[in-house]
């Protein structure tokens, strides 16, 4: 297993080197985010972390495709590649807190507050810190998810209880 993960990392980073910033080849490998084949998927995942921040409009965009693995994968390369500080992911993962699928709005929110998972030295433009407190006051408390409200509660429930309110 670890031979086949370290080949296709090293495949990944070929096709970056390959890429060369062509926008439209990082379009080629959200569209492969799709697969159900690992072979094609995981070495996608990979190059796009490894882009840096020129894959960020295609991200963006892919937050908005209508398949549902296809944005999820999207937050989670923008999460796992560091790019959750920069204001094109900020704008573009906003909407996902609506997402229609429970997971994808659990990963956004991970993805938007994880102080971890946000590099900013990966990110061209640097959003200013959201509030938290009034996303969850005002969005995540309300999730339609039973399970998903109750996580966003409690943690709306630290953060009041730090406010001293």
């Amino acid at each position: 297993m670890k031979a086949a993960a370290r080949v296709m990392w090293q495949q990944a980073t070929q096709m970056v080197i390959d890429a060369a910033g062509d926008e439209r080849i990082y379009a080629e490998w959200v569209e492969n985010l799709a697969s159900h084949d690992v072979r094609v998927q995981v070495p996608a995942i990979w190059a796009l972390q490894q882009a840096g921040p020129a894959v960020i409009p295609v991200l963006v965009a892919g937050l908005q495709n209508s398949q549902t693995r296809i944005r999820r994968n999207c937050v989670d390369v923008i999460d796992h590649g560091g790019y959750g500080a920069d204001a094109r992911c900020v704008t573009g993962l906003l909407p996902l807190l609506h997402d229609s699928v429970a997971h994808i709005r659990k990963a956004v929110w991970h993805t938007l507050f994880c102080e971890r998972c946000v590099a900013p030295s990966h990110c061209e433009i640097v959003a200013p810190a959201l509030d938290e407190y009034t996303l969850l006051s005002t969005i995540g408390i309300h999730d339609p998810n039973p399970k998903l409200q109750a996580q966003l509660m409690q943690r709306w429930r630290v953060l009041h209880s730090q406010r001293g309110a």
